[in-house]
């Protein structure tokens, strides 16, 4: 079944595209208030949209920056704008997503028209040829920058425990809030940071910047949180001090922290990283094996590390109800982390099935956009508050 994302500000506007879908049986619909709202969901990289209705005038971010916003991350879907706009406006607008080699569908008039609708969707569509607008290169400089002016911002998702719904903590992401290209995914700058010795400055500014925000929320609730950690700053023998100085400032009690690795960051310098990682066990911290089972690590090397969490991938929790092979390694990983003594986290869950499934093999906790992509601050406090801390459980 195609997975639909309906974008637009106006309650009314997307609750009738969505009754129009939902009548024409074209797959299953999810909504978006405003651009950065499904910017956020695109980015949780847990589902993955095949047709995005989009409107134009929204809150935040609008529909022609969001158009920019796919056409560099290439998403390779159909488009299809909604609008009230006038003609030139819309023919702007298409001009735009065909050079960012989008498949745009067309442009529909409100209130949208089921007929329409189904003519252009039948309609063969073929992406454009992104030649006249290059995609922005960025530079390790202007990261650096960005940094140390806090463009570079936490975005908090979501772990909830599985067997009671409620919110243990978050997994903290970082996002490029940047001043012309605005919010840029961990994808677009991540790896420039790593090839430039910038990882670790942003991952301490990170995780002072998120031990702040936690300390904030903590009249709502106590709340834990989890964070990156590149193989890079496993090699800095400086970063367990520096991480503790961080928190110790920012008022958060170093075991409410869990640091996460690969299993391949892991392996890129065993020593250096059983050095850093079990010094920041002795500090209380927890540590857990990130992304299990897409490493080729040695069981043997890693069972030598104190970890206290596993975390399966996402590639084997998304639609793991539907495919036997993928169930079979999410029980298998699920069982493996249970008799380590680990508490096993599943990332990705973003259907009630999937998490159905986390409840029926005894995962610990659960993340992804079934409970909430990753969100900024704001958007996160209003969250928690809406759920009073206790994420209702499906039936």
């Amino acid at each position: 079944m195609s997975q639909i994302l309906v974008i637009d500000d106006e309650v009314v506007s997307r609750q009738f595209l969505i009754a129009v879908l939902q009548r024409l049986g074209l797959g299953k619909v999810s909504e978006a208030v405003d651009g950065l709202d499904a910017l956020m969901q695109l980015d949780a990289g847990d589902r993955v949209f095949d047709l995005i209705f989009c409107d134009l005038d929204m809150p935040r971010m609008d529909g022609i920056e969001f158009v920019r916003h796919l056409g560099e991350r290439r998403y390779r879907g159909k488009l299809l704008i909604t609008s009230g706009f006038d003609g030139r406006v819309l023919s702007s607008v298409a001009d735009l997503a065909r050079l960012y080699a989008l498949c745009l569908c067309g442009v529909l008039p409100k209130p949208v028209d089921p007929v329409q609708l189904l003519a252009l969707l039948a309609a063969p569509v073929e992406p454009g040829e992104a030649i006249s607008l290059p995609l922005e290169r960025l530079s390790s400089k202007e990261l650096q920058q960005g940094i140390a002016r806090g463009e570079v911002v936490p975005f908090f998702q979501p772990q909830v425990e599985v067997a009671s719904g409620k919110v243990l903590g978050v997994e903290v992401l970082a996002r490029w809030q940047h001043p012309q290209l605005g919010l840029l995914s961990p994808l677009q700058f991540i790896e420039l940071a790593e090839e430039n010795g910038l990882i670790t400055l942003l991952t301490k500014r990170l995780l002072a910047d998120s031990a702040q925000a936690l300390t904030r929320l903590a009249t709502r609730q106590r709340l834990n949180m989890s964070i990156n950690l590149s193989m890079q700053s496993l090699r800095d023998s400086s970063l367990v001090a520096a991480f503790v100085a961080i928190l110790g400032d920012a008022g958060l009690d170093v075991p409410r922290v869990t640091f996460e690795v690969t299993e391949s960051g892991v392996m890129a310098d065993p020593a250096r990283a059983l050095e850093i990682l079990t010094r920041l066990r002795l500090k209380g911290a927890g540590l857990a094996i990130d992304d299990f089972g897409t490493g080729f690590a040695s069981m043997d090397r890693l069972s030598r590390i104190p970890f206290t969490e596993m975390k399966i991938d996402k590639s084997f929790v998304i639609d793991a109800a539907a495919h036997a092979t993928k169930r079979s390694i999410f029980e298998a990983s699920v069982e493996l982390g249970r008799r380590l003594g680990l508490n096993v986290v599943a990332e990705g869950v973003a259907s009630e099935q999937e998490w159905a499934l986390c409840r029926t093999f005894g995962v610990f906790a659960a993340q992804g956009s079934f409970i909430s992509p990753p969100v900024d601050e704001a958007s996160f406090s209003a969250w928690l508050a809406g759920c009073g801390g206790q994420m209702p459980l499906p039936s």
